[in-house]
């Protein structure tokens, strides 16, 4: 068999790995637009968007050096994920200076806080008032009793107003810690029995009100569950089926949760803000059903890389900060690799007009 030969079995077979790897990126873009009750093999497609489009992108780089047309194949398959590409690595081109007031906003899911609760408290309340920061919105805020809870509003004293909210006793509870005061908040309600929750506050900034809407929404379970190299056949098969299984009904609860938030943000009074840990990429229903009209502050003024789960190859971005664009403009984004967490922190500097932009 001559090497002529050779090369044309290699391309057929990359041609046929091409088209399918296509049709996985077709896919993958298609996921933010169903609910995964419909369709749930489009939410493993999204799941796996970065590593679909890096086998694209070799088969593009491969095809243009061989000078073949099948370089149009993968092309327009990272041509139509330019949005979710656009949503994960951004290069700044203009630095925003603000014209109003600025107010500097964290989100940060904390793990119910590994290790001593109060000395790894006070290190991040340290590193958070260093940060100047304004607004902080927690997730997986621990449940304490009312005297350790004194210890944390001494600890947490340069927010003087929190307000905190859990779906059931002693489950994982959403806080919001605030420089500004807190005139009313509510716990969103989700169905079923997820124990993760989310919750609205008003807060009054300079004789206006803003609201800002902490999320905590259903886990994917996905690290909890990965095949592990030293499990046998039996064992693999039967941990990728429960993972199948929990992915499936954590996107399908995650998602039904995304639909009650987005009904909290079409009738917000007030100018919105948007945090939280969604538990999801951009390439998923959930993240476009809350996002909806909002601003992305990674989008508007990121810059490389946006991840923020620190595992599963610091591949996902699943911690966000939303805006109105009428009232907001994002002046700066910043995401910090602490150790306190299996997430990262998302910091961002808003400029907030009290009149429409």
């Amino acid at each position: 068999m001559g090497k002529r030969v050779l090369f044309g079995l290699f391309d057929l077979i990359l041609i046929l790995v091409g088209i399918v790897f296509a049709m996985l990126a077709v896919g993958g873009f298609s996921a933010s637009f169903f609910h995964p009750a419909q369709h749930m093999e489009l939410q493993w497609m999204g799941l796996l968007l970065p590593l679909i489009l890096f086998v694209n992108f070799l088969l593009l780089i491969y095809w243009i050096v061989r000078k073949r047309v099948w370089f149009f194949l993968p092309l327009s398959a990272i041509v139509l994920n330019i949005p979710y590409l656009s949503a994960v690595y951004r290069i700044p081109f203009r630095k925003i200076e603000p014209t109003g007031l600025e107010l500097n906003i964290a989100t940060y899911n904390i793990q119910r806080i590994t290790g001593n609760l109060f000395e790894t408290s006070s290190e991040i309340a340290y590193f958070m008032e260093t940060e100047k920061i304004d607004m902080l919105c927690l997730q997986e805020f621990p449940a304490v009793e009312d005297a350790q809870l004194k210890q944390f509003e001494e600890i947490f004293d340069f927010l003087p107003y929190y307000c905190i909210h859990s779906s059931v006793p002693g489950s994982m509870q959403v806080a919001l810690f605030s420089r500004y005061p807190i005139i009313q908040s509510r716990q969103i309600e989700f169905p079923g029995e997820s124990n993760h929750t989310a919750m609205w506050a008003d807060i009054v900034v300079d004789n206006d009100t803003i609201r800002i809407i902490n999320n905590h929404l259903q886990t994917t379970n996905l690290n909890q569950h990965k095949i592990k190299l030293e499990d046998n056949v039996e064992q693999s098969v039967f941990r990728f089926n429960r993972l199948r299984e929990m992915l499936y009904a954590n996107a399908v609860m995650r998602s039904d949760q995304a639909d009650i938030i987005s009904e909290f943000i079409d009738t917000s009074p007030f100018p919105l803000i948007v945090c939280g840990d969604f538990n999801d990429t951009p390439a998923s229903y959930t993240y476009r059903k809350v996002k909806s009209d909002l601003e992305d502050s990674f989008h508007a003024s990121g810059k490389g890389y946006g991840y923020t789960y620190r595992y599963l190859k610091k591949l996902y971005r699943i911690d966000y900060v939303l805006y109105s664009r009428s009232h907001f403009r994002a002046t700066g984004y910043y995401s910090p690799d602490l150790e306190y967490s299996d997430h990262k922190p998302v910091i961002v500097k808003l400029d907030f007009k009290t009149k429409p932009l």
